[in-house]
């Protein structure tokens, strides 16, 4: 092709809004990825592997409540608002008001059951600041990138996005520079803190920028029902990622969840282009979706390529990198060479299960993907009960792998069977 064949096409390309939104996105995961990873291996550092693993495993604990505090509301405001933008300031009012009263709910019922799961003392300050951080304000936060999503504004979503790693950066800094050995509860006073600003800024920016909230309660009931399955997907999804590292809290100690969390951070920051895409990408299965299941893997080929050439540079990346763990966050986390190692497929294993799930979510079979989830998190769970005692790390490892692995085989499977049942439906018409 030649040279300038091949300028028109990239001008043409560049052109498309999905280009545009997704260098938006990917701009602004490629700048979290440095600002996560400075804030990661700060506080790794500053704290220790006891005091990390402590830290980790009430953020783990809230991360599985975390999907229900919207009850999938922001899902259905991407779905509603993307063809219907007058809607917004009644589905944003909705969401809002779920969201604050589902989020004191469940921090008070995540508190009342956290002395179950934390063998080790962790006072209940700590635990609190912690829960609101990381259901209410981060809720809010999420919330307010889905709604600037759902109207297209993309770059706005971004900015918000990198606006809220600065301010947890800036938490980690002021914990190195102004305390020494500092304490969990120092920590989370900052961590909360940083949380709180931002999530301020987020709504007053959304309610700029776009409408003030109007809740409309005739509304609420039908939003609530259509995004139950939203919730339990995402928090079936949620348990796969995150609840071997409070069950290694309790069954196997702070240090070795502090050793698997500090490796399975690498496997998070090699997720984020992957979550780039898909997040640019997402209202798109939507409207793919209105034509039916074949229409939203037409557009999942689309992707296909760049999730297979990632997939396997971030396997070669992750063995290069690898012993490279003790030099970056101490001596202390030498065994966390072996854990990336062992977690490595992960991402790949995330792209080709992502890709299959959105694909069924955007034609209409939220309630297909979500029970597949949820079977999946089930299997997760007898997997670390049973692995865990006998092989610590190791036995959270291969819970994770064999769930997410099965997970996205069935959701293929899945795939492939509705689209064949489609397809035989449109030929008898």
């Amino acid at each position: 092709m030649k040279l300038a064949a091949i300028k028109e096409k990239a001008i043409k390309l560049s052109r498309q809004s999905l280009f545009k939104e997704a260098s938006w996105v990917f701009i602004a995961k490629l700048f979290n990825i440095f600002v996560q990873a400075a804030y990661f291996i700060i506080v790794a550092r500053v704290l220790g592997p006891e005091k990390y693993g402590s830290f980790i495993s009430i953020t783990a604990l809230a991360s599985i409540a975390f999907p229900f505090v919207a009850l999938g509301t922001e899902h259905v405001l991407i779905q509603k608002v993307a063809i219907k933008p007058r809607l917004f300031s009644i589905y944003w009012g909705n969401g809002l008001l779920v969201l604050l009263i589902n989020g004191v709910l469940l921090s008070i019922i995540c508190l009342l059951i956290s002395s179950i799961f934390f063998a080790q003392k962790i006072s209940l300050i700590t635990i609190t600041l912690i829960l609101i951080a990381d259901l209410i304000c981060l809720g809010l936060i999420d919330y307010s990138i889905k709604a600037l999503m759902s109207v297209y504004l993309v770059q706005k979503s971004s900015q918000l996005a990198v606006f809220t790693a600065c301010f947890k950066l800036l938490a980690a800094l002021s914990l190195a520079t102004f305390f020494k050995n500092p304490s969990i509860e120092i920590w989370a006073i900052l961590y909360s803190g940083s949380y709180i600003i931002i999530s301020i800024l987020a709504l007053s920016a959304v309610n700029r920028l776009m409408a003030f909230p109007r809740p409309r309660f005739s509304y609420l009931i039908a939003t609530i029902k259509q995004g139950f399955f939203f919730s339990i997907g995402t928090s079936a999804v949620n348990i796969n990622a995150n609840l071997d590292k409070t069950m290694l809290a309790t069954i196997a100690g702070v240090q070795a969840t502090g050793i698997y969390a500090s490796a399975y951070r690498f496997i998070d920051v090699g997720n984020i282009p992957i979550i780039s895409i898909f997040g640019a990408s997402y209202t798109r299965f939507f409207k793919y979706g209105e034509f039916g299941l074949q229409s939203t893997l037409k557009f999942a080929r689309k992707l296909l390529p760049l999730l297979v050439g990632y997939s396997i540079i971030s396997i070669i990346g992750y063995h290069i990198f690898a012993p490279l763990i003790p030099y970056i966050l101490g001596a202390e986390y030498q065994n966390a060479i072996a854990t990336l190692l062992w977690l490595s497929p992960l991402p790949a294993i995330f792209a080709f299960r992502l890709l299959a799930a959105d694909s069924l979510t955007g034609a209409g079979f939220q309630r297909s993907r979500s029970i597949i989830q949820i079977v999946s998190a089930i299997l997760n769970i007898s997997l670390n009960i049973w692995l865990i005692p006998i092989f610590s790390w190791k036995g959270a490892a291969w819970a994770t792998l064999t769930s997410d692995t099965l997970q996205m085989i069935f959701l293929w499977i899945t795939v492939l069977l509705l689209s064949r049942k489609e397809a035989l439906g449109s030929k008898s018409t």
